[in-house]
Order: structure tokens, then C-alpha cells, then sequence
């Protein structure tokens, strides 16, 4: 069924409630399996972990997850992007609809990238040129006459303003000896967590790792990448696991 539907039907809704009904009896169960094989304790440390964080800080520039956006190469086509994600997202909160129901992300790749100078020219575009976006069609030409009429100095950068690590694919080329480091701690990490049946992922965070790899601690050893796996957010369980074989192949 479609859930983006508005009103829900009241046998949906029922339907969405009855999926908790057996929760406590499967939480049994699952403690039961953790304290089998010694996990009690990480899955303790776990859920603390999320029981203490706060919220999630507010995404930078969301809509640069528009999917196709590595397309454009210009500035004034992000701009256009951008103006037209959030014209998208005012309009599907107004209908309380999912936003890539209202105009896929390709349709405004490809507004971007024509720059059309004129509503109909536009409307000549795939999508744009259906009878649902015909009727909108203002509220999208408006977004893309706003983009064009930014300055220079208004326009977004061509980047994500980042803290300085690049995307792992550029590694090899920025930085060849991180690039090794993070091909050889993947390694230990992948080992590690066949070895005590977890996934690599809840072994160790890909983000923590990569950012050790990308700036181990210095002086690098043992106690040092403990202390820098902590500060990165890592549980006991997982320092305890990882630090001693992460700092053998990091130096």
C-alpha cells in the first residue's frame, strides 16, 4: 500500500499498531541469544549510547543529496538545485506528501542543467511537461528565476564546506598513505567482526574509521587511538576490540 497517502485508513493504522503487539516477547527472546554468546554488555553499552544522544544536528545543505547532482558543474546550476529542492519541500510539507512524490530528483537535475529561459521552455522538459507539473508550473520556474538572479557571491560553493576529509574515493589521489591506512584497518576491521559475529558496521562506525585513518593520533600506539576512538564516539566494547590490532597496522 502506499503510506504517503493522506488520510490513512483506520484498518492501516490498526495494521501499523499491531506491528509493536509481540515486541516485548521478541525482546525476550533476543536478551536470552546476547546472553548466550557473551553480548549482554554490548548491547547495554549500545543502547545507553543512544539513550544519552541528543538530537541530530540539523543536516548542511540537504539538498546537495539530490541524486544526480554530481552532474552539474556550476555553481549557478547548484543554486538552481537548491532553490528548486526547497521549493519542492515547502510544497510537499503544504500537502503533507513525501517531496520526490511531488517532482523527482532527476526532473530538477535536468531543469538545472537546461536553464530554461521561458515557463513553456520548461514545460517542454520530461516531467514538466506532464499535466500535475504543468499546474505547478510557476512555483518550479519561479525557484529557477530566483537562482538565476542570485549574485556571484550568493551562489553555493562547489563543495560541501567540509572539515577537511575528503570523500574516500579522492584519497588515493590526496593522500596515498591514508588511503593504505584505511585499506588495512578495513581489513582488521572486516576480521574482527567475522570472528565475533557482528556486522563490520556495528563493530566500528565507518565514519570513526575513516577518520582515523584519515588523522591517527600522534604519537600513534595503542593508548593513543584508544583515546582518539572515544573522542570519535566509539562504545568500551568496541575500543576494547579494535584499539590494540588498529594501531598495528596504522603505524
Amino acid at each position: 500500500v502506499d503510506w504517503s497517502s493522506r488520510p490513512l485508513p483506520h484498518d492501516w493504522l490498526a495494521y501499523a499498531a499491531l506491528d509493536v503487539e509481540l515486541l516485548v516477547d521478541l525482546r525476550d527472546v533476543l536478551a536470552g541469544e546476547l546472553e548466550k554468546v557473551g553480548k549482554t554488555e554490548w548491547a547495554r553499552q549500545e543502547f545507553e549510547a543512544v539513550r544519552l544522544a541528543g538530537p541530530p544536528p540539523p543536516r548542511t545543505d540537504p539538498w546537495r543529496r539530490t541524486s544526480g547532482i554530481h552532474k552539474l558543474r556550476t555553481r549557478r546550476q547548484l543554486a538552481a538545485v537548491r532553490e528548486l529542492w526547497y521549493a519542492r519541500d515547502r510544497y510537499a510539507t503544504e500537502r503533507d506528501i513525501a517531496p520526490g512524490r511531488l517532482l523527482p530528483d532527476s526532473a530538477i537535475v535536468d531543469a538545472a542543467r537546461a536553464d530554461p529561459a521561458r515557463a513553456r521552455d520548461l514545460a517542454a522538459l520530461p516531467i514538466f511537461s506532464g499535466p500535475r507539473q504543468r499546474r505547478q508550473l510557476d512555483r518550479w520556474f519561479h525557484a529557477l528565476e530566483t537562482a538565476r538572479g542570485l549574485a556571484d557571491n550568493e551562489l553555493p560553493p562547489l563543495t560541501r564546506g567540509a572539515d577537511g576529509m575528503p570523500a574516500t574515493s579522492r584519497w588515493r589521489d590526496r593522500d596515498p598513505a591514508a588511503a593504505a591506512r584505511l585499506a588495512a584497518a578495513r581489513e582488521v576491521i572486516n576480521q574482527l567482526a567475522e570472528e565475533h559475529s557482528v556486522l563490520a558496521q556495528n563493530l566500528l562506525a565507518s565514519d570513526v574509521l575513516r577518520r582515523l585513518c584519515w588523522e591517527p593520533p600522534a604519537p600513534l600506539d595503542e593508548e593513543s587511538v584508544r583515546e582518539r576512538l572515544a573522542a570519535l564516539g566509539a562504545r568500551p566494547w568496541q575500543i576494547e576490540l579494535t584499539a590494540a590490532p588498529l594501531s598495528a597496522v596504522l603505524g
